[in-house]
């Protein structure tokens, strides 16, 4: 079937399906160039750009969710504007499937039409071996999500390259800013006191240890599993000469010494890494490491029961965070209970994490160009839905995100402030 058919088709399709969108501004630029603006929107939210015909007519016999991102990820078609339009959009394809002759006869042609199914060449998914949550396991797992590329993530992260979510003083602040009073927040929470020692779970980049350290004279360790991560870290430890007093190890927590145990240990957003089976294991490490009369803090994104039954995207276990898993606030609770720690804190900080990921994505799109440079188009597309999925589900209320502080059994009550005010300052 030549082009210009396929074209005709997928107009008549798009009309079929725009019935649940009449007030939508959506604009569709075909692969030759021409447009189908059906609203006849000068300056619509969101034009899709179609450019493999048989393969977005292969994408409509079978619309579900990761065949829709993995055609934008494959470029069949490009987005650009609203995704929220996009993903409304992406929501009414798929509830209809189209049939080779359901096609045929929208097209005025009675022969069986030679569709295809698009072929992916960019995407490299994971394809991690044996059980998950196991050391090995968690390894390649997070290899595949944060090796990916120090200098991409640099682009549009914080300027202490710290990829979990910020605290914002104000709504207006900039991401560097929230970023570093997320830092001096935990800092305060956890009652940090010069000399004594702190672990720092999933540390990341190692904004943590090296402001801990740097600021409040502790000597602060960290771990990971990304070695990107981990030489990221130790050479800034070098360049600002705190090789005495903090250091980042390429190692799981589960590897950690239990004979080594640390004044306070913080983890910063790596609770949906960990796996609702091996909680236990989590928590009861965490209290192994801990000296007696201890602190600890948490940060962690949850479900929201409340708001429903959590759906993950499709796409994200393949493509951007594999092995995640989140559960509700009150399981992580209930699993650290049981290991003997005290609740002392809980703050839910959902707003925060909203914020930071509408920043994220701003700041990512507007360095598009220059991130094809670390990354293939594939990579950057898989990131801009996820953070912009990201950015709604927190708006929506789809997940949660929580502070929340645990106390050893043997911790001097006397030595807690009587308020949060106090803890902040």
């Amino acid at each position: 079937m030549n082009e210009i058919k396929i074209k005709e088709l997928v107009t008549k399709i798009i009309s079929v399906t725009l019935k649940d969108f009449q007030d939508a501004s959506i604009a569709f630029r075909f692969w030759d160039g021409s447009e189908f603006n059906p609203n006849k929107t000068d300056s619509p939210a969101l034009t899709v750009i179609l450019r493999d015909p048989e393969g977005f007519l292969g994408l409509l016999t079978n619309p579900d969710e990761l065949a829709l991102a993995e055609a934008y990820f494959s470029d069949v078609f490009d987005l650009e504007g609203d995704l929220s339009v996009a993903v409304q959009l992406g929501e009414s394809l798929g509830k209809k499937k189209w049939s080779k002759t359901e096609l045929a006869k929208l097209a005025g042609n009675a022969i069986s039409l030679s569709v295809r199914s698009f072929i992916n060449k960019q995407s490299s998914s994971f394809r991690g071996k044996g059980k998950a949550h196991t050391v090995a396991r968690d390894k390649e797992a997070v290899s595949y999500t944060y090796d990916t590329s120090n200098d991409f993530y640099a682009l549009w992260l914080d300027k202490n390259m710290i990829y979990s979510g910020a605290y914002f003083p104000r709504r207006d602040a900039t991401v560097d800013e929230a970023q570093d009073t997320k830092l001096e927040y935990i800092c305060k929470k956890l009652l940090l006191k010069h000399g004594e020692t702190l672990l720092d779970i999933g540390c990341g980049w190692g904004a943590l240890v090296i402001h801990a350290a740097k600021n409040y004279g502790v000597k602060a360790t960290g771990v990971t599993l990304s070695k990107q991560q981990a030489d990221f870290a130790n050479a800034k430890i070098r360049q600002l000469g705190l090789q005495d007093k903090c250091e980042v190890k390429l190692m799981d927590y589960r590897e950690v010494p239990e004979a080594r145990q640390f004044d306070k240990i913080a983890s910063v957003e790596m609770l949906h890494h960990v796996g609702e089976e091996v909680l236990p294991e989590y928590f009861r490490k965490i209290r192994a490491l801990l000296k007696p009369g201890g602190i600890s803090f948490q940060l962690g994104i949850t479900t929201l029961p409340a708001k429903g039954k959590y759906k993950s995207p499709a796409f994200a276990d393949k493509y951007f965070m594999p092995d995640y898993h989140l559960v509700s606030i009150s399981t992580y609770l209930d699993h650290a209970e049981k290991q003997g720690f005290e609740i002392y804190d809980l703050e839910d900080v959902r707003e925060h994490y909203y914020l930071t990921s509408k920043h994220w994505l701003s700041r990512l799109e507007a360095r598009h160009n220059d991130a094809l440079k670390y990354v293939n188009e594939f990579t950057y597309r898989v990131v801009r839905l996820s953070l912009f999925l990201m950015m709604a589900g927190f708006q929506k209320g789809m997940m949660g995100f929580y502070h929340f502080i645990l106390l050893d059994k043997k911790t001097d009550i006397e030595s807690l402030p009587v308020s949060r005010e106090g803890i902040k300052n």
